[in-house]
């Protein structure tokens, strides 16, 4: 599963997936980072690519969300 992630923060987000490894035994592969802002906020967007059964990948969907974690649609 490909997802593009937003976090707030221009270095946030790579300790997240790897704590997201960690918790839901999700191996992820990073694709693409770039920062971008919203409104005046800097917004770095992950493209990775996540690998396990559908099970974990399940897990990770809702591990995003009690994070509140965004995704835009799938990026492939």
């Amino acid at each position: 599963m490909t997802l593009d992630l937003l976090f707030v923060g221009a270095d946030a987000g790579r300790g997240t997936l790897a704590q997201l490894a960690a918790e839901v035994g999700v191996n992820y592969r990073l694709v693409a980072q770039r920062v971008t802002t919203m409104e005046i906020f800097p917004i770095s967007v992950l493209t990775v690519e996540l690998d396990a059964d559908e099970s974990r990948l399940d897990a990770a969907t809702s591990w995003f969300a009690r994070r509140g974690i965004h995704q835009l649609s799938s990026a492939a």
